[in-house]
C-alpha cells in the first residue's frame, strides 16, 4: 500500500512528485484536469494540491474525490501519494484557478512552474508550483 506523502511548509521534492504521479493517474483515469497545483496557504503555513476539472461542476466533488481515492489505490506500493486532506478540488471558475490561467499556460502536459510572490489583478501569490493551467 503507498504511504502519503507528508505535507510541510516547505514544498518538497517528495510533494512536488507526489502530485505529478497523482495528475498522470487522473488522466489516465479522463478525469479532465484542466488546472492542477500546489498553493501556499500562507495563513495555515502549509500547501494544499488544487485540481480543477469541468467534472467538479458536472458530478459533484464528492464524485471527483472518488476518482483521486481510485487513482491513489492504483498507486504502487512504494510510491508516495497525496493525502485527501491535502488536496482540494475545484470547478474552473475558482478565482485563484482563473487568476493564474491568465497569466500562464501550460499545455496539457504536466509542467513544473514555479510562482512566487506575484500580484494578479491585485490578488497576492505567496507561492505556488503549476503543473498545469489551461483554464
Amino acid at each position: 500500500m503507498a504511504k502519503d506523502v507528508l505535507v510541510t511548509e516547505s514544498l518538497s521534492d517528495s510533494m512536488i512528485k507526489a502530485g505529478a504521479k497523482l495528475i498522470e493517474r487522473l488522466d489516465d483515469r479522463q478525469s479532465e484536469v484542466k488546472s492542477a497545483l500546489w498553493f501556499y496557504l500562507s495563513e495555515e503555513r502549509t500547501w494544499k494540491l488544487i485540481i480543477a476539472s469541468p467534472l467538479v461542476d458536472r458530478e459533484g466533488p464528492r464524485q471527483f474525490y472518488k476518482r483521486i481515492l481510485d487513482a491513489n489505490s492504483k498507486a504502487p506500493a512504494e510510491e508516495e501519494t497525496v493525502s485527501l486532506n491535502d488536496i482540494g478540488v475545484t470547478s474552473l471558475d475558482n478565482q485563484i484557478v482563473k487568476l493564474i490561467g491568465m497569466m500562464i499556460g501550460t499545455g496539457d502536459g504536466i509542467s513544473g512552474v514555479r510562482f512566487s510572490r506575484n500580484t494578479i489583478n491585485g490578488i497576492f501569490i505567496e507561492d505556488a508550483y503549476i503543473y498545469r493551467s489551461n483554464s
